[in-house]
This record gives structure tokens, C-alpha cells and sequence, in this order.
């Protein structure tokens, strides 16, 4: 099986398309440019290189992370798999990161950007969440992880907003593991493929978590 997996949901885009047992090709780029201009060239320069004409899947990023680039990252999916008629997976951001460390006993804290030095964050072992999708403040996630007994590894890209010291078990990830990348969403797409978890191309959805920005403006204004 083929999966074209797409990662737009922070600053980095990220395009990957992956076999059952190889990663066929794997392009990330963090630029001044707007994913609506970085992303279908590298969907197009990644299926060159990999040499591939047709997958059988898309997976896409669904988020929490940037309203933007998720709408991005989710409209393009889905124009593809309707022009290809091809089978599209949502698969979480924060699961996709867990999927760096697969058989660590660690616990990975996944934190993405959610404004106002608050993150959406998530608690995961061996790629399986015990936790719920969660919005904080960054260094009371941090405190927080500090009270777990266990080796904590923290990804995402807001670990330079932490202003605490770090507690004693809790560690920054390498620089490798830290972000959402393409291929371990298409590799999670793969476990929900397996599952039968297939996503309508219809009304598949970001998964937000909050209001935008906008529209808690517009709440405020409205008191």
C-alpha cells in the first residue's frame, strides 16, 4: 500500500509518501513562504522522487495547531482525493508526533502552539495516549510532567516559550523527534487503514480545539 501522507498543521510542511516497509520519499521546509505556496510542490517533487504515479491513501494532518495551516493542509488533501478517488485519513497532529517513539517506555508530551504562551498538548507511552487533548499554559504543562514518575520527553514547537528550569525526569526530545513530520502521519494512517477508521471526504474536519482568534474577538466585542 501506498500512503501520501501531509503534514501542515505548524510552521513546517512536510510531504511524504511511504510503502508498507519503505519511506519512498520525505520532504520538509520551514519558509518565510505560506504553505498554500510550499505544499503542492513539494506533493508533486516528493511523488517525482519517489517515483510513484498513484497511492492508495492520503493522510492528513487534522490537527490541534495553526488554523491556517490545517485548512490548508485539509483543502488539499481533499481535492486530491477527490480528483483521485482515493481513500483519505485524518490522523491527530499529537498522535503523529507520539509516533516517534514507538517503543520507548518514556512519556512523550507532544506540545503545539495554542497563543497567549498556552499549548495543546497530550500525554502518550509507546504511541498510546493516556491522556485527553488538553490546552495549558506552557510552563504548567511542564510543571505538571514533572509529577509524573517516568523518563518525560517534550516535542513540539513551543519548547523555546519554557521559562521554568526543567524538573529532573523531564527532557527537550532531539532536535529530529521534535516536530510533526509527513511520514509518521502516513504511517499512522496505516494503523487506521488497518482499523478500518477511514475518513469522509465530505465532511472530514480540523480538529481545533479552540476558537480562533477572530472569533473570540468578535465574542468580546459583542459583551
Amino acid at each position: 500500500m501506498i500512503i501520501l501522507g501531509i503534514e501542515a498543521a505548524t510552521r513546517v510542511a512536510s510531504v511524504a509518501v511511504v510503502s508498507d516497509e519503505k519511506i519512498l520519499a520525505e520532504i520538509s521546509q520551514e519558509a518565510k513562504l505560506t504553505h498554500s505556496e510550499t505544499l503542492l510542490p513539494q506533493i508533486e517533487q516528493a511523488l517525482k522522487i519517489s517515483g510513484v504515479e498513484t497511492v492508495d491513501a492520503l493522510a492528513v494532518s487534522i490537527g490541534p495547531g495553526s488554523f491556517t495551516g490545517l485548512r490548508i493542509g485539509l483543502a488539499t488533501a481533499k481535492a486530491l482525493s477527490y480528483a483521485w478517488q482515493t481513500k483519505i485519513i485524518g490522523v491527530p497532529t499529537l498522535q503523529a508526533i507520539s509516533f516517534h517513539f514507538p517503543t520507548n517506555n518514556a512519556v512523550v508530551i507532544p506540545m503545539l502552539d495554542a497563543q497567549k504562551n498556552r499549548a495543546y498538548f497530550q500525554r502518550f507511552k509507546n504511541c498510546r495516549a493516556f491522556s485527553g487533548v488538553g490546552i495549558k499554559n506552557i510552563d504548567d504543562i511542564v510543571r505538571d510532567a514533572g509529577k509524573i514518575d517516568a523518563e518525560i520527553f517534550l516535542c513540539g514547537d513551543v519548547l523555546h516559550k519554557i521559562k521554568i528550569d526543567l524538573p529532573p525526569n523531564v527532557k527537550i526530545a532531539p532536535i529530529n523527534c521534535r516536530m510533526p513530520r509527513a511520514v509518521n502521519v502516513a504511517m499512522f494512517g496505516k494503523v487506521l487503514i488497518d482499523a478500518g477508521e477511514i475518513s469522509n471526504v465530505m465532511n472530514i474536519e480540523p480538529l481545533y480545539i479552540r476558537r480562533s482568534e477572530a472569533e473570540e474577538l468578535w465574542e468580546q466585542r459583542q459583551k
